[in-house]
């Protein structure tokens, strides 16, 4: 059975970028130019370049076109579903990068999304984590008093879990996670790098201490084909 036109379009042109047809810095011809060339209609050449654009190979901008940003899609990060160790290890290879902190109170939609209490006050922390020079996830994360004094230390190279561990003694011993699919807004989508109504994985997950208290939680969003969740089950007897 044949692919989808969208998708015979997208590997035509992915095999033009990797040829060096369209050199990385240069513009990808507008969807009507791209359309009327390989007999299409737009809305497939749309298509093809939303492909594109989640597959790492290009990026758009209001009022700048498409331009191509590499001759070859990076290799997605990879995230064993296993235990606790793989989800650690996440945090260590995608690093994250402070955008933004503040410590204030949670609105009522945070406080219910993540479980935490409303009256407290946290620490907020928006960032990017990276892998492989390109923006992985966009993160919101959650660190509740007592342990809002990891602020200072944030930047450093540490994961924000490994903070809490040796400042003040306090290791997950378990976290729930929760993965959704959804579409990328605008705004995340500008700061992914990402095309704008693409597909993206959202991951929500809270860590909590030995005695089942809330002491991390985070809120991330990866666009799609950056990031693969991989799991293997083996039959029992």
């Amino acid at each position: 059975m044949a692919a989808p036109r969208y998708r015979q379009l997208a590997e035509t042109l992915r095999a033009a970028i990797a040829r060096g047809d369209f050199a990385v810095g240069t513009q990808l011809p507008p969807e009507l130019e791209l359309a009327q060339t390989h007999g299409v209609s737009r809305h497939t050449a749309r298509d093809a370049i939303r492909l594109l654009t989640e597959a790492g190979l290009i990026a758009r901008r209001r009022g700048a076109g498409t331009t191509v940003i590499a001759a070859a899609s990076p290799q997605a990060y990879v995230q064993p579903l296993g235990g606790v160790e793989d989800l650690m290890q996440y945090a260590q290879t995608a690093k994250l990068t402070v955008l933004a902190q503040k410590e204030r109170r949670l609105t009522p939609d945070e406080a219910a999304r993540i479980g935490g209490d409303v009256e407290r006050t946290w620490l907020v922390i928006d960032g990017l984590r990276i892998a492989e020079a390109l923006p992985l996830a966009l993160s919101r994360i959650y660190v509740p008093q007592p342990f809002t004094g990891v602020a200072g230390d944030l930047g450093e190279g540490r994961s924000v879990h490994a903070l809490l561990d040796e400042r003040f003694g306090v290791a997950a011993g378990r976290i729930d996670q929760e993965i959704t699919a959804e579409l990328l807004s605008a705004t995340d989508a500008k700061a992914l790098q990402a095309e704008a109504g693409g597909a993206a994985l959202r991951t929500l997950r809270r860590y909590h201490g030995d005695d089942g208290a809330l002491i991390l939680a985070s809120d991330s969003v990866h666009p799609g084909g950056r990031f693969v969740y991989a799991m293997t089950y083996r039959r029992e007897g």
